[in-house]
């Protein structure tokens, strides 16, 4: 199975809610990772898929559809992402992620003892910190002078905004340096995707190339998954059935059917207890309406389940999540 890298040019800007401004009252929340709607979307430009659902959900089942076409793919076609990360000429070993803001090597999972041995990881440079910052844009407008004519840009006064930028430093012997990353994903296609991209939001560009990585064998879905156990790489979609949940319970929410266990969130010190989250996030932008996806329940990147084979079909909805790499899974053992 084949690779596909993406190669920021520049800091991204990645995030789980709005963009703010003055007039709203709440927070920036950055990503850690592009989300695979982010990921499908930049390859769906790159080989100029146009969409013409008018809904954002519907509209998403039919870029897989494309994709699956134009590509030559089979299901799922995206699974990752594994990140590697430079702070000169060269690439540190792959990682996963482990937490809200932290990345690790796979080597630095104690799958017995079910905990990150942070301490001997650092010694050898297998950890990564997300280190984002908030930057201000000025919101822009631009008046039609005529039909099919445009004119300048200017500055809608009192309408400044937020946005995150996504920086990250490599930890190694204690010492924390600056580091660009790329995300690498298993591509089950048989045509080659390749270009720069718009890429998350605020214009931001990306390098998108297919190669070799011997260590995308090791990645697997829902669609395809042998029982084992498992560290999550992308958000675990959970689709509620009862509007007044507050507890993970298996029989109220689709989505986990291809789980045995859910451990959660692993601890960085041995004897600990791993820590079960769910968060809330965006299905991201959709282009042709201009207007955001609904939010869904999430297991976050980074937590370990055991998992086994399905025992029967998913829904569309969820068939297309999983085939563009949401609960995407690296094996453990």
């Amino acid at each position: 199975m084949r690779a596909i890298v993406v190669e920021p040019l520049e800091p991204l800007s990645l995030s789980s809610a709005p963009i703010t401004g003055v007039d709203t009252l709440a927070s920036v929340n950055p990503l850690l990772l592009p989300l695979p709607t982010t990921v499908a979307g930049a390859l769906g430009a790159l080989v100029g898929i146009r969409l013409a659902s008018e809904d954002p959900v519907k509209g998403l089942v039919e870029l897989v559809e494309k994709l699956v076409e134009r590509l030559r793919c089979r299901k799922p076609l995206l699974m990752g992402p594994l990140i590697q990360f430079s702070s000169g000429d060269s690439w540190s070993e792959t990682m996963v992620s482990v937490s809200w803001s932290e990345f690790a090597s796979p080597l630095c999972i104690d799958s017995s003892s079910l905990f990150i041995d942070l301490v001997n990881c650092a010694n050898r440079g297998g950890i990564a910190k997300l280190k984002p910052a908030i930057a201000y844009g000025v919101h822009l407008e631009r008046k039609a002078i005529e039909a099919g004519v445009v004119g300048e840009k200017k500055a809608k006064i009192g309408y400044l905004y937020r946005y995150p930028l996504l920086m990250y430093n490599l930890v190694s012997q204690y010492r924390e340096t600056p580091a660009r990353p790329r995300f690498i994903y298993a591509l089950n296609c048989d045509e080659d995707v390749g270009g720069y991209t718009r890429f998350g939001g605020e214009g931001r560009i990306a390098k998108v190339y297919t190669t070799s990585v011997d260590e995308v064998r090791r990645l697997t879905s829902p669609l395809s998954l042998r029982p084992g156990l498992y560290i999550a790489l992308s958000p675990v979609p959970l689709l509620p059935l009862d509007k007044l949940l507050l507890y993970l319970e298996f029989e109220k929410v689709v989505g986990l059917e291809f789980a045995r266990e859910v451990i959660g969130l692993l601890p960085k010190e041995r004897g600990r207890t791993p820590k079960i989250a769910v968060e809330g996030i965006g299905l991201g932008f959709y282009e042709v309406k201009r207007v955001r996806r609904p939010a869904v329940l999430a297991l976050p990147p980074g937590t370990v389940v055991k998992a086994e084979s399905l025992s029967r079909p998913v829904g569309p909805v969820l068939e297309a999540l999983y085939s563009i790499g949401f609960a995407s899974l690296y094996q453990l053992k």
